[in-house]
């Protein structure tokens, strides 16, 4: 018969093929693949197996720690009534040793708890169940022995003695219930007790006896075993709710980590329950303080420091909850830390199966970037981002809702008699904004709103509408006393130098006043009859208030009319140069001419300078009018006699423009007229803020070979430390000192001292507004150099100029040497008693032409002209 051979069991398996044999193909390798995952499943479970039994055994020593007190004292108790009152005790020495034996054991157990009492077992281990169980059974054994005993011995009553066995026989297998092992290591040594004792002394128990026995064992064994199982299943049951709240902790804290919101729940009578760290430190409160707290109560803890008008969402809230209705995105403010924010809560109720609230569970989530974006955003549609101030949208609604309380049917309020409107501007800001930049005007126009706001009553309303304008609205006032106190209040509360960064800024400013219904009960009209009023102080009396009357409407239309006709007048030729002459007082010679602009429009004919100069400097015309003047002056200059010198005045804008040196050296250049011919008159305003750039830019004029005099000194900022810094070529005296020579003393005083201060520096001193010969006898007297005024010529144009020096010098007769005025301190002078001899030497030498009029200057028609 043909041999057969059977495939081999080994090939016959890919399974196997694939495990044995590398190099498989990938479903052969899955078999590998499981075969690694399965340790890792049984890591897993087996942990949980450890921390299970972990678990058990630890609620197991804690319920034999909750019962061992008792177990100790009941059976300490027993011990002492066997031994002193059981059969043959008081005979038996041997029973008070097994009493001490036994209360030794009971000590000890009792010393066990006190000591697990005050340290806890983090972790109990299997060791400690064993060697508790070993313990139960030695007790068992022990106190066994003397009550078996006393059972063999006694011949009396046995009824104190099984029921301490039974007593105790049930004390201890309910105390180690928890811990079954150790139960039934106690029932066993307590029944080998008594077995042994029956072996040695057969008879002593009867059958009813060991049958009950055997019966009491069975009923305790088996309540062991039910308390035991019990104790496993709610141990079970307590290790899966644990894992379970880990897991659902995990996926919460996840949440709560990677999401902005934070979650929050109470119960049905609003307490909140399971709350989150993440949800304390929100709140700014300790995690245990509020568990079980009411939500509302906290939240109006933290509403406390806010306004009543915004408490009212804790109200929305409390009738939502009270309702049982959802609710989403209701905003609650809070102040957490002294910082206010704002909350949006979303919560729905927790309903059972009849529908009665059980809680409520929401999430809240911090808008308070949100909220402060949206206030930020309300705050600058409505005030000024530098001062703080109202702006002027906001002020134009205030005042619209002031004007509307007057009307018909409007809301009568504080404003129902009406009110004012105060428009304000600083005199000078742009000579300090150009002289030291926007960073020192900002910072003064800071200051100065801070300090309107506190000079105007708190229900008034003081807005900055631009620049350096600012406007108060008064509501209530309308009789002009209470609205000029009013503004004299803002006025004084500039009085005091503003600190601008690092330099103190002399403030002044005027204010333009309207009312209503007087003035208006439009808006717009208000506005501009408060600045109409505003130009009329600004051009008068800088400085002060004034009210709006009828006549400023047509000069501020005559203003605009020089504005817009200004810009086009250099190019249209209506501007033109004026020379006024300087005379020298020792040689009565003309030694130079100030040049001074004129402005004849085609309509108003001659303008004055006061009148066009300041509209220049606000509409920003000076630099080109400046620099015009500076040109033709020059060229007209270089016509004259080669000893006569030109003075041009140089504004404080000019002079802190970076290419002033430049212009200078360009007109030189281009008339040829010599630098040293040329002098530059600047006021004392340029050292309102003392700077480098001012001090720079006099010394690289200087370095020119240009001429540097001071105009109308004493009468501004006046300063000797500049004076030092700086060496000025000539000071000029300023109208208003010549003007009051002849009726103040001061002003003599004055005069006397800016001379003595001038030779002590060695500069020139001139005299301006001389128009009496008075005046001449007493600057004569005083020791000036030159004069210039009406009294010598009036400002000439430049083709006069050549016929004006021709007829000075034909008119000018001989003067008698030695002539000494005769001016006293004594004031007012009498001319007719005060005036000299014509033949009266003079202290300077030379001396002045005798008229029939007195003493004077012989002019020419043209000069007086």
């Amino acid at each position: 018969m043909p041999e057969t051979k059977t495939p081999s069991r080994k090939s016959s398996s890919p399974a196997a093929d694939a495990v044995t044999r590398p190099g498989g193909t990938g479903e052969r390798r899955r078999p590998q693949r499981r075969a690694e995952v399965r340790p890792v499943r049984s890591a897993r479970a087996e942990s949980e197996q450890r921390a299970s039994a972990e678990l058990l055994r630890q609620r197991q020593f804690d319920a034999l720690q909750r019962h061992l007190p008792t177990a100790v004292g009941a059976s300490l108790v027993i011990t002492l009534l066997l031994a002193a009152f059981g059969p043959r005790a008081a005979i038996e020495p041997s029973v008070w040793l097994w009493a001490l034996l036994v209360t030794a054991m009971e000590l000890a157990l009792a010393q066990f708890w006190w000591r697990g009492r005050r340290e806890p077992r983090r972790r109990v281990g299997a060791d400690v169940l064993r060697r508790l169980s070993v313990g139960a059974g030695l007790y068992g054994l022990v106190w066994g022995l003397m009550p078996g005993w006393m059972l063999v011995q006694s011949g009396g009553d046995r009824s104190l003695v099984t029921a301490g066995l039974i007593g105790l026989c049930a004390i201890g297998a309910v105390t180690l219930a928890s811990v079954p092992v150790a139960a039934w290591a106690f029932l066993g040594g307590l029944s080998a007790a008594l077995l042994v004792m029956q072996g040695l002394y057969p008879g002593a128990f009867d059958g009813i006896g060991l049958l009950l026995w055997v019966g009491c064992i069975a009923v305790l064994a088996s309540t062991v075993r039910w308390t035991a199982s019990s104790l496993q299943a709610r141990v079970r049951a307590e290790h899966l709710a644990e894992q379970q709240g880990q897991l659902i902790s995990l996926l919460l804290r996840d949440f709560e980590d990677q999401g902005a919101d934070v979650l929050w729940e109470i119960d049905a009578s609003g307490r909140l329950q399971r709350v989150t760290r993440r949800l304390a430190g929100a709140l700014g409160l300790p995690l245990s303080e509020l568990n079980r707290r009411p939500l509302l109560g906290v939240i109006q803890q933290l509403q406390r420091d806010l306004p009543d008008g915004e408490r009212e969402s804790r109200g929305l809230l409390q009738q939502c909850l009270t309702e049982g209705r959802p609710f989403r995105d209701l905003l609650v403010p809070l102040q957490v830390r002294g910082q206010s924010c704002w909350w949006s809560l979303t919560a729905k109720p927790l309903t059972d199966e009849d529908g009665s609230t059980l809680g409520w569970r929401g999430v809240a989530r911090d808008v308070t970037q949100a909220r402060l974006a949206d206030r930020r955003l309300s705050w600058l549609a409505h005030f000024d981002t530098l001062t703080g101030l109202t702006n002027r949208a906001h002020f134009r609604v205030l005042l619209e809702g002031a004007i509307q309380r007057l009307r018909p049917g409007g809301a009568r309020g504080s404003g129902a008699g009406g009110g004012a409107v105060l428009c304000m501007d600083l005199d000078n800001f742009k000579v300090i904004n150009d002289t030291h930049g926007h960073p020192a005007g900002d910072a003064l126009l800071a200051e100065v709103g801070q300090r309107l706001r506190r000079s105007l009553p708190r229900d008034a309303v003081v807005a900055r509408l631009g620049g350096d304008e600012f406007a108060v609205l008064l509501e209530g006032l309308v009789d002009e006393a209470p609205i000029m106190a009013v503004a004299q209040r803002l006025l004084d509360g500039l009085a005091e130098p503003v600190q601008a960064q690092s330099t103190q800024v002399p403030v002044r400013m005027s204010i333009g006043i309207s009312r209503f219904p007087a003035d208006g009960l439009v808006v717009d009209e208000l506005l501009q009859n408060a600045d109409l009023a505003l130009y009329d102080a600004k051009a008068n009396a800088p400085g002060s208030a004034r009210f709006y009357v009828q006549r400023l409407g047509e000069q501020v239309r005559r203003r605009q009319i020089m504005e817009r006709d200004l810009r086009d007048a250099i190019d249209q030729g209506q501007l033109s140069l004026a020379f006024q002459p300087k005379i020298d007082l020792s040689s009565w010679r003309v030694t130079g001419f100030e040049a001074l602009m004129r402005w004849r429009h085609p309509e108003h004919g001659n303008i004055p300078p006061g009148e066009f100069i300041p509209i220049a400097e606000d509409c920003g015309l000076i630099p080109s009018l400046g620099e015009w003047a500076l040109n033709e002056a020059c060229r007209c200059a270089t016509r004259w006699p080669a000893e006569l010198t030109l003075a041009v005045n140089l504004s404080p804008v000019q002079l802190m423009a970076q290419n002033i040196v430049g212009l200078v050296q360009a007109a030189l250049t281009s008339s040829g007229l010599q630098a040293q011919r040329l002098e530059l008159e600047i006021t004392e305003s340029v050292f309102i803020q003392e700077n480098r750039t001012t001090v720079r830019q006099l010394r690289a004029l200087h370095d020119l070979g240009v001429r540097i005099a001071l105009d109308d000194f004493g009468t501004g900022y006046s300063s000797l430390a500049y004076l030092r810094r700086f060496p000025f070529d000539t000071l000029k005296i300023d109208r208003a000192f010549v003007r009051e020579l002849l009726v103040s003393r001061d002003a003599r005083a004055i005069v006397r001292n800016i001379v003595a201060l001038a030779k002590s520096l060695r500069m020139t001193t001139v005299a301006e507004g001389v128009e009496e010969p008075a005046q001449v006898l007493v600057l004569d007297g005083e020791g000036c150099d030159q004069i210039q005024g009406f009294l010598a010529a009036r400002p000439m144009p430049a083709e006069d100029i050549r016929a004006f020096l021709r007829n000075w010098r034909e008119q000018r007769p001989d003067v008698p040497t030695g002539f000494q005025p005769g001016v006293t301190d004594v004031m007012p002078i009498p001319w007719d008693e005060s005036l000299p001899s014509p033949a009266t030497p003079s202290r300077r030498g030379p001396a002045m032409p005798a008229t029939a009029a007195g003493v004077g200057l012989v002019t020419s028609p043209m000069s007086l002209g």
